[in-house]
């Protein structure tokens, strides 16, 4: 992780309120409005689409990720957050993210580097997704 990361993930661990939540638990679903951003502490939160999705494949956040934050910006979360490991988390609620970002330009382009990442993640996995290829070249041709 690199140090701008950390940065923002300190930041931001210092608004957090202390979560503990068992096994199964889910965090938030795609779709639901934003209550806030949760950072790992212990254990794993995998994130994925609610359904089956073979361009999309689940990820899985360890210590140290932040599960939530493009929520920040759209209002509302893009995937689901499952806690796949008993995990202690922190919980920053949405206003308060929203307020260090305004507040400090440094840590808004931290997030947004963060944000690009995931945006990259995605398009590749759709560069590398074949089905995809081939509904491309029979649509053309």
């Amino acid at each position: 992780m690199s140090k701008e990361i950390s940065e923002l993930i300190s930041e931001l661990d210092r608004l957090a309120s202390n979560v503990t939540l068992q096994k199964g638990t889910a965090l938030f679903h795609c779709g639901d409005p934003l209550s806030g951003v949760f950072i790992v502490r212990k254990g794993e939160v995998t994130l994925s689409v609610d359904s089956e999705n073979a361009i999309y494949p689940p990820r899985t956040l360890g210590p140290g990720e932040i599960a939530g934050l493009p929520a920040t910006l759209t209002g509302h979360y893009s995937l689901t957050a499952k806690v796949t490991e008993d995990s202690e988390l922190g919980f920053i609620p949405g206003a308060k993210v929203t307020e260090l970002l305004e507040c400090s330009p440094r840590l808004c382009m931290i997030a947004m580097r963060i944000m690009s990442d995931e945006i990259t993640r995605m398009r590749n996995a759709l560069k590398e997704t074949p089905a995809l290829d081939q509904r491309d070249e029979q649509a053309s041709g």
